[in-house]
Parts: C-alpha cells; sequence; structure tokens
C-alpha cells in the first residue's frame, strides 16, 4: 500500500471497536529556529521565536511496533492506523479519542487507513483489498459520513495500474482533499465536494503536468501539499485565496507540507541531506513567523509532523531507536500564570479527652511540620502558664502528625480561656520553646478545636498570623518560572523558599531552589520577585507546593537533614 500525506478533523464513526490503552510517555520539547535561509526560490521565511512542546507517543497496543497519528480534530480526536503494509502486516485504521482506540476501516477491505478527519463527524482515508510482498496494491479513497463509508475514486482515463487514489485530508464544509497517480507515475491533486460528488483539480499555476498531492483542507478552503518542481526537487506549498505559496524548508533537500489549520499554521516533514545520510525532521510554518523544526524527544532524525488542529497541537510519528514506528502527539506549551493564596502552617485540630484513668489526653491530627521534627504539646492557661505537659509529637517523612494521641498526668479541671500549644521543637531540659500552632481559648465543654498556626521570633516579636499570596509565572520559550511573593506576618530577615514536589498536606522533595525572600522590619514581604531558569516542563497541576520557610537557606538544613529552620512557615498547592 502507498502512504501519504494526511491532516485535520473528528469523527465518532466506528467499523469495530477496539478498547486498547494508549501508553503514554511524556517529555518536553522545542520547536528550534531554522538554521539560516539558504537561496531557495520560495523565498521562506525563518522563525524569530520558539514554541515548546509537551510530547507524548501514543501507540495501539494490538501493535507496538507501528503506528503512525495523521490528523487531529478540535476536540482532540486523532485519525491514524497501525501495520506496516508489509506482507502479513496490514494497515488498520483507527481514532483515538483520549485513552479509547475505536477501528475504522472500510467494509470488507484488507487494508485501511484513516488520514483526517473534520469537527463534524466525517472522517476520510483510502483502502485497499489486497496485501501483497511481489506488487502493487490498489489504493481507493473514501469518507465516512452519517455511519456510511463511501469510495472516492477521480475520474481519470490514465490511471496507474494498479490504480491509486487517496483521500487525505477534509474541512467542516465536507470538502476533501488527496489525489490520484497516471499511468506515468505522476501525482494530481484534486478537491471532491462529498454533499454534491463534484470533483476539481489543485494544480501548480502555470505547469499543469507537475505531480502534486493535496494533503490538507482548512475551513477558509486553503490548501496544503507538496509538488515535483521542474528542476525534480519536492516542494510543499498553500494554496490560500488567490495565491499559491511554495513552502520549501531553507537548506533542505526535500519539503512536503502535510497539514493546515484555520490559521493557516502548516505542518510536514522536510529531509536533510540524501541517501543513507538523509535525516527526517518535522516542522510548523505560519504566515507571520516562517519555518520552525520539530523533532520528538525520542526520534530525532526520523519525525513526520503530519497533523494539526486550531489550537496548534500536533500528531505524527517518529522511528525510535529499536527501528518501530510511533505515533506522536505534542502540545504547545503557552506562558501560564496563577496567583495563589498562601496558607500559614501547620494545620490541623487538637482534640482533648479524659482518660479512663482520669487524666487529659490530647489528639493531634496536623501537618506542615518539618519532617521528622519532634514537638512539645502543652496546655497554657491564659495568662501564659503551663498548666501541664503532655507528650511529645513526632512529625513523619511528610510533615503530618496524623491522630497522635498524646497524654498528660494532669487531673485536674481545664480553666476556660487556656490553649492547647505546640511548640517549634522538643529540646532537651528546655522549659518553653516558641510556639508554632495553638487552638482558639477553651470554652466550657467544648473538646475540639482548630489549630492556628503562630509565629513568635525568639526575642518574643510577633506580626500577626503570617499570611500571602504568590503568582507563580512559566514562560516556556524562557524556560523559567517566576515567583512574585508578598506577605506578612513573618519574622524579620531572611526566609528560604522551595517549589517541591507533593503538596501542604503530604510533603516532598525540592524541585527548584528560590532565592531567599526578606521580611522587612515590619515582617513584610513586598512584591519581591524570584526566577528560576532551565524550566523544560510546564507546571503539572496539582502536584506540586510553593513552601516558604522560617528559616534562611544557610540554616534549615544540617548535614542534609531538616533543622527545626526548616519548618514551612507559608505554603500553597500550585
Amino acid at each position: 500500500m502507498k502512504f501519504a500525506s494526511k491532516r485535520l478533523g473528528i469523527a465518532l464513526a466506528v467499523l469495530g471497536t477496539s478498547a486498547l490503552a494508549a501508553g503514554a510517555v511524556t517529555m518536553v520539547a522545542t520547536a528550534s529556529p531554522a538554521p539560516p535561509p539558504a537561496p531557495h526560490a520560495s523565498g521562506a521565511m525563518l522563525t524569530s521565536s520558539h514554541v515548546s512542546y509537551s510530547f507524548s507517543t501514543l501507540n495501539n497496543n494490538a501493535d507496538p511496533t507501528f503506528n503512525q497519528l495523521l490528523g487531529i480534530n478540535n476536540s482532540g480526536v486523532i485519525a491514524g492506523y497501525l501495520g506496516s503494509g508489509a506482507q502479513g502486516h496490514p494497515n488498520k485504521g483507527y481514532l483515538l479519542d483520549g485513552t479509547a482506540y475505536s477501528g475504522e476501516n472500510f467494509p470488507e477491505s484488507v487494508q485501511t487507513q484513516v488520514t483526517g478527519l473534520n469537527n463534524q463527524g466525517v472522517s476520510v482515508g483510502f483502502w485497499s483489498d489486497e496485501n501483497n510482498a511481489n506488487q502493487m496494491n490498489d489504493n481507493v479513497g473514501w469518507y465516512y459520513r452519517g455511519g456510511v463509508f463511501h469510495s472516492v475514486n477521480f475520474p481519470a482515463r490514465d490511471n496507474a495500474s494498479p490504480p491509486v487514489n487517496q483521500l487525505l485530508g477534509v474541512n467542516d464544509s465536507d470538502v476533501a482533499v488527496g489525489f490520484y497517480t497516471d499511468a506515468k507515475g505522476n501525482n494530481h491533486g484534486y478537491e471532491y465536494r462529498i454533499g454534491s460528488g463534484g470533483f476539481r483539480a489543485v494544480t501548480v499555476p502555470g505547469d499543469q503536468g507537475a505531480s502534486l498531492t493535496a494533503a490538507a483542507i482548512n475551513d477558509h478552503g486553503d490548501v496544503a501539499g507538496f509538488y515535483t518542481d521542474r528542476a525534480g526537487s519536492t516542494v510543499g506549498f498553500l494554496r490560500y485565496g488567490g495565491t499559491f505559496r511554495a513552502l520549501a524548508y531553507p537548506g533542505a533537500s526535500a519539503t512536503q507540507a502535510l497539514g493546515v489549520n484555520d490559521h493557516d499554521e502548516v505542518v510536514g516533514v522536510y529531509t536533510d541531506g540524501t541517501g543513507n545520510s538523509a535525516t527526517m525532521h518535522g516542522f510548523t510554518w505560519t504566515p507571520g513567523s516562517g519555518f520552525a523544526s520539530v523533532d520528538d524527544p525520542h526520534g530525532v532524525g526520523a519525525t513526520t509532523v503530519n497533523g494539526v488542529n486550531d489550537r496548534g497541537d500536533l500528531v505524527g510519528f517518529y522511528t525510535d531507536s529499536a527501528g518501530n514506528t510511533d505515533g506522536f502527539s505534542a502540545t504547545p506549551q503557552r506562558p501560564t500564570s496563577e496567583t495563589v493564596r498562601l496558607t500559614a502552617m501547620p494545620q490541623g485540630s487538637a482534640a482533648l479527652s479524659w482518660t479512663s484513668a482520669g487524666t487529659l489526653a490530647a489528639t493531634i491530627n496536623a501537618f506542615g511540620f518539618t519532617p521528622g521534627s519532634a514537638h512539645n504539646v502543652a496546655l497554657v492557661a491564659p495568662d501564659g502558664t503551663v498548666l501541664t505537659r503532655f507528650d511529645g509529637v513526632v512529625a513523619n517523612g511528610a510533615g503530618q502528625v496524623p491522630d497522635e494521641v498524646v497524654y498528660s498526668t494532669d487531673t485536674a479541671q481545664i480553666p476556660v480561656g487556656s490553649r492547647v500549644v505546640i511548640t517549634l521543637d522538643q529540646p532537651a531540659g528546655a522549659v518553653a520553646s516558641p510556639a508554632i500552632a495553638e487552638t482558639s481559648p477553651i470554652a466550657s465543654g467544648v473538646m475540639s478545636y482548630r489549630l492556628r498556626a503562630v509565629e513568635i521570633a525568639a526575642d518574643g516579636a510577633n506580626f500577626g498570623t503570617p499570611q500571602g499570596t504568590a503568582t507563580i509565572a512559566y514562560n516556556p520559550s524562557a524556560q523559567t518560572i517566576t515567583v512574585t511573593l508578598t506577605a506578612s506576618g513573618l519574622t524579620p530577615g531572611p526566609h528560604a523558599a522551595h517549589i517541591h514536589v507533593g503538596s501542604c498536606q503530604n510533603q516532598g522533595p525540592v524541585q527548584y531552589m528560590l532565592m531567599d525572600f526578606t521580611a522587612n522590619g515590619r515582617g513584610q514581604i513586598l512584591h519581591q520577585v524570584r526566577t528560576v531558569t532551565g524550566v523544560t516542563s510546564p507546571v503539572p497541576s496539582g502536584t506540586w507546593y510553593l513552601n516558604l520557610h522560617q528559616g534562611d537557606s544557610n540554616n534549615i538544613l544540617a548535614n542534609g537533614q531538616p533543622t527545626v529552620n526548616f519548618r514551612p512557615l507559608l505554603c500553597s498547592g500550585i
């Protein structure tokens, strides 16, 4: 079976379904600006900027050795097929919606490729009734609409033998594009109107005999594809309005345009070098920015970009190190900004109860402590006198004290207005340590209370409950995360800050270190900005958190372990 270009779409039509999970491997890479332009007839521009993409490998597990993804619509539904087409390894078409693969194959065909789809439930492709090793297989175009498959063949008298017709793309007006091959081996592009059954040729102006493949069409009727020029070079093109624009990647030996969206963003593949030294690279092209090279991180030198939707999402395929052909999708990573409210740590509750022996117990259920830290717990009178001490609590490796019951030897009544207090640490022999959390004043008959974080300096200064906001901005082009922090209620001086993996409730390792933020003499951090460079992946929603520590970068660790100064002071999920 012959292979060609494809493109755009949606379709929820199926002949036989298979529910096979996608094995997704996500990486981030950058669409690099093309090298300085080499002289070429197209005069194509080069991009002056680049777009970062998050890549996912998507293979139908019915054949993990060969998958090509050829088109994607605005709902993210993808058209593709598995099987190399070698004898005994036939093409089998499918649609991928999320993680669900649905087979889409022309009735009674031996081989089918789904090459394009639109946003209205129409898909297109080509099929064959053969899968032979020693002879060419016939190709017949098809479209699927309203639950029915239809064959399409351009009405030509000079067809190749066996005949070759392929539909490669379709827009929301149900206009498809494709090509047929004549007896001399030249391709002839055409449009096909599904509603009326009418054909219209797509040609190179002034060169009606050029071998041309129409590969994609958008909702404005703009057509992308490729042709062989008079010098024998393969050149991409975009026909829009009354303009036919040649697209040749600078310095490339061949360029094929394979997809186009409604913004006239064109995607395809170009070839560097010839013969055994040739390498294949995907590309994007826009009227304003020109070309940019796109390589899947697993297939550098063997990447084809075949489809693009209006959001700029890409699909295609690459050859991996094992020689397998793998489908991929690539999502453009755009700048993001999120403002979060910082919460004082620790958080949780303390519940009092009397034991059967008549002594007082406290159940502490809280998070936001220094991982592995030990803390005193006490009942403190309204005048600050320690009425009784409980056994200490110890935080686990995630900074949690989960429902730990601690006991005292006190059998007296609980004075109204007293508080349960948790201190910064549990120093040996020390009478007191600064408080980091306390309950509200105890009322008569009430035994369960929320813990409120407090920040008291070593000299007893207290600037109120710590609070603040942070704006986290990700710039994929600059590969930076910028954190802008405003906070109050802090101990004056420097405070270490990190972006961690995990959450405020379940602390994890440091992902990125920030330069210390510095609180002024009034305990305020006012619109201070810190930037992390070399950030190669976007901020994953719900799996990172921002932590402002009590101490500075020089005293929060000792011998690689957290000290009491590591104590999370302000925290927020990102």
